[in-house]
């Protein structure tokens, strides 16, 4: 294994921490709120969950427009959608300045292939996009589909 490909592989494996932790601490405060009957706004909710996730973006994705995407939070997964115990790394491409990680993935009991689609710049490997392809049992996968990064 090269250096650069350790290197992509340990960037890949801190951002899926990184929203799993996310994930899983919203999860946690939507609980306490429903348990507590709603004391914090939406409006707060979406703030707090917003200034969690500046961070991750900041420190592992590509800056720029995204459609129905990006850092300002619309909503979360349960179970979380990120989770580094059910996505299993199967391949690494690399190029001078792009690269590809292809993952086995199980989410609800479904399994899935993934593409992340990393770009290099100023020396840093930054995902720039996520496609997913479903692989339904006894029948032909569906298509490459985005997923909203």
């Amino acid at each position: 294994m090269t250096e650069t490909e350790q290197t992509l592989r340990q960037r890949f494996t801190a951002f899926l921490q990184a929203m799993y932790e996310w994930e899983t601490e919203a999860n946690r405060v939507d609980e306490e709120e429903v348990e507590k009957k709603k004391t914090l706004s939406w409006q707060d909710f979406c703030e707090q969950q917003t200034q969690l996730r500046i961070p991750i973006y900041k420190e592992y994705i590509t800056e720029r427009e995204r459609k129905n995407g990006g850092a300002q939070y619309t909503s979360h997964f349960f179970p979380p959608n990120y989770d580094p115990s059910k996505e299993t790394i199967t391949e690494v491409q690399i190029t001078t300045k792009k690269a590809s990680i292809f993952t086995d993935r199980e989410y609800a009991g479904m399994n899935y292939k993934r593409e992340y689609k990393y770009k290099l710049i100023e020396n840093r490997w930054l995902l720039d996009t996520i496609k997913e392809q479903y692989l339904p049992a006894n029948t032909d996968p569906e298509k490459w589909k985005s997923v909203i990064l």
